[in-house]
């Protein structure tokens, strides 16, 4: 497995509230863009990736019943919230934090993914498809016919509709995706997505696709010289 990476402050923000966790040989891939006043953002997300990943290598590491490796992602999820959230009813400075996480697991030649809040995947197969869902107001709107997105007001866009550790459960969308040879898997922060559009980040990925950590690298710079108004992190994963 190849995979390259980073996480950079950006261009405007004093600190980053971004955090990514990366176990090639395991196969688990984590991020998590933090949200809330007083760098509770980065509490949050740092709790996320840290609890999610113990998590999933515990269950990994039992033996036994072959477990359904969604139902692990989506219950490491569940377990990183409760964290999130027990961490910020303690101390009255973090009141009101939480975190978008996306989590991926691959395990032969498939892919396991499962998310709550904006943070987004991408699969490069021939060209780059997204496959996840922005958990937003705006999307929600669109996704249920109230709205189109031409007139979707742009603040509705960066309203989440579910995070982790906020006072409601999450409930993550799970897939699982069947790789192919040359499959490339992107994992992103709004950071990214929000500087760069689609297209960008294609022609970006598709001409650096040899070398990942390089990628990265270009990715996290194209969004700068766009602005870089945000954190912006990225896990690039080739199978």
């Amino acid at each position: 497995m190849n995979a390259g990476w980073i996480t950079d402050i950006g261009c405007v923000r004093t600190n980053n509230e971004d955090n990514i966790l990366i176990d090639e040989k395991q196969g688990i891939f984590l991020l998590a863009d933090g949200m809330g006043g007083h760098n509770a953002g980065e509490v949050a997300s740092d709790i996320a990736v840290k609890e999610a990943y113990a998590f999933i290598l515990d269950r990994l590491g039992r033996t036994g019943r072959e477990e359904d490796p969604l139902e692990i992602l989506e219950a490491a999820l569940q377990h990183a919230h409760a964290a999130v959230r027990a961490k910020a009813l303690s101390d009255s400075s973090l009141n009101g934090m939480g975190t978008t996480l996306i989590e991926l697991y691959i395990r032969g030649d498939a892919a396991y993914l499962c998310h709550a809040g904006d943070s987004r995947g991408y699969l490069l197969r021939g060209g780059l498809e997204r496959i996840t869902r922005d958990h937003t107001v705006g999307d929600s709107y669109v996704a249920s016919g109230q709205m189109e997105t031409q007139k979707v007001p742009p603040r509705m866009w960066h309203i989440l509709t579910q995070a982790v550790g906020t006072s409601e459960s999450p409930v993550p969308d799970k897939k699982m995706l069947e790789l192919q040879p040359g499959d490339l898997l992107l994992l992103c922060s709004d950071g990214l997505t929000d500087m760069l559009s689609d297209a960008d980040i294609e022609a970006l990925v598709i001409g650096h696709r040899s070398m990942l950590s390089e990628m990265a690298r270009a990715l996290a710079e194209a969004a700068k010289k766009k602005g870089g108004k945000d954190n912006i992190s990225l896990i690039a994963v080739r199978r």
